[in-house]
């Protein structure tokens, strides 16, 4: 896997990633959907291509779409964000942890693990591990790790009436206005919940 990905291959690539980081053992179709792609047959050629680079590999009637197991690698957990009210944020690494991604399309990428229940309707609860680019930019409609006054919390962007804000996916929880004080850290590009918690 020596070939260098183009941004289009990265972002099917990408795409694939989160899917599989939702629980979704991904089909051409999941692709084309998340992808909001047209023609199938494009997706189609976007996989064939990442399976001769040896990124994925195509299997069954099902046409389902599995990322090689060399691009299972280990990042660093960073500690915890609260998907609530913002906590301390924790800079110390206690570990490291496998995730399908590749270290070298995301090299500074961190995992941490969230505390709380604001983002439950974004399917993150409390003890889920997400995984962190802080190269990735984040436009609305991404979720992020923002720290507000030394603390970090996840929620996602959105434009609302007055401005941007970071939005909180449980109507119990209050959005909060974007200034200069709240620094984005990182785009959330993928999500781990364990059996048990």
């Amino acid at each position: 896997m020596e070939n260098k990905l183009t941004k289009k291959q990265k972002r099917v690539l990408d795409a694939l990633i989160e899917l599989l980081g939702e629980g979704i053992i991904p089909t051409y179709r999941d692709l084309q959907e998340k992808l909001g792609l047209r023609s199938i047959a494009t997706v189609y050629d976007y996989v064939k291509r990442l399976e001769r680079l040896g990124y994925v590999k195509t299997e069954g009637k099902a046409r389902s779409i599995k990322v090689v197991a060399p691009i299972m690698n280990k990042f660093p957990l960073v500690g915890a964000v609260h998907a609530g009210e913002p906590t301390v944020a924790v800079e110390e690494i206690q570990g490291f942890l496998p995730f399908p991604v590749d270290p070298r399309l995301h090299p500074h990428a961190f995992v941490l693990k969230v505390k709380g229940d604001s983002m439950i309707e974004a399917h993150i609860e409390d003890g889920d591990l997400v995984i962190v680019d802080p190269d990735m930019p984040v436009t609305v409609g991404d979720i992020c790790v923002a720290v507000i006054e030394d603390e970090a919390t996840v929620k996602m962007v959105e434009k609302l009436n007055d401005g941007v804000y970071l939005v909180p996916a449980n109507p119990n929880y209050k959005p909060i206005f974007i200034t200069r004080d709240v620094k984005i850290i990182g785009k959330v590009i993928g999500l781990y919940r364990g059996i048990s918690k």
